[in-house]
């Protein structure tokens, strides 16, 4: 049992006042940092990078005890760098459009996140047709454009638009109507879905759009954002044995 100066201990950090040892904040912050990273690349190898970029650079910078709202704010500011590093390297997005998504919304995973319900519930039949059949039932272009009487590119622009209408009523701005890296996109949402980590390539505005809204997607399926035990087992190792090198792993 905990005694009375522990437990007063945790609730002083509970109450948001201050983090007094570091494994207080690898506790608390740890999930909202890998569901942050793992919400804007939609995938686990990319999740895991980004993680253990904000974790390992900036825990070793923490000089506790310090104020909750402080250590937030500064790691809430290090993961949206470190998706923009993930988006600038990956795929061409420079830093002025990252920046045009505000920490606030980037970090959202701290606060809440939409349902997977309310991202599909606004699209239009069709569109939230191919959605459902490629995200959750997990269907190739190829079967669900068998399925539709229609080619493989019409499916794979017809998701584009799908992705273009959930950004825009996420904020991402207007429906840039521009397919014209559906290809593209599709091939990302395969390995997505297939649980691998997506090719790179220079995107345009109107498939970047596309890209943030299926990580978004992808993120809201029940149980897809959970890291595995293994990695948080890993970074633990290294919070608690005080070694903090540089983290240099591929983005």
């Amino acid at each position: 049992m905990r005694s009375l100066e522990q437990v007063g201990a945790h609730l002083t950090v509970i109450a948001g006042h201050r983090y007094g040892e570091i494994s207080e904040v690898f506790n608390r912050c740890l999930m909202p940092v890998y569901q942050t990273s793992y919400r804007w690349t939609g995938n686990r190898l990319d999740a895991e990078d980004v993680t253990a970029r904000v974790i390992v650079n900036e825990f070793g910078r923490l000089d506790l005890p310090q104020m909750v709202m402080a250590v937030d704010e500064q790691l809430v500011d290090a993961t949206v760098e470190a998706l923009g590093k993930h988006w600038g390297d990956g795929y061409g997005v420079s830093p002025l459009r990252w920046s045009a998504f505000p920490a606030c919304e980037v970090a959202a995973p701290w606060r809440s996140t939409l349902s997977l319900r309310a991202l599909l519930d606004p699209l239009p039949g069709e569109l939230r047709l191919v959605t459902v059949l490629r995200f959750l039932r997990r269907r190739t272009v190829g079967q669900i454009a068998t399925q539709l009487g229609v080619s493989q590119q019409a499916t794979a622009i017809l998701m584009f638009r799908a992705l273009e209408d959930i950004g825009a009523e996420m904020g991402f701005g207007p429906a840039l109507d521009d397919p014209s890296q559906a290809r593209e996109v599709a091939a990302f949402i395969d390995h997505l879905v297939t649980r691998r980590r997506p090719p790179r390539f220079v995107a345009t505005a109107a498939a970047f759009q596309a890209l943030l809204a299926a990580t978004c997607v992808h993120a809201a399926i029940a149980g897809n954002d959970l890291p595995r035990a293994r990695f948080m087992r890993s970074l633990e190792q290294r919070v608690y044995s005080g070694e903090w090198p540089r983290c240099n792993a591929p983005m």
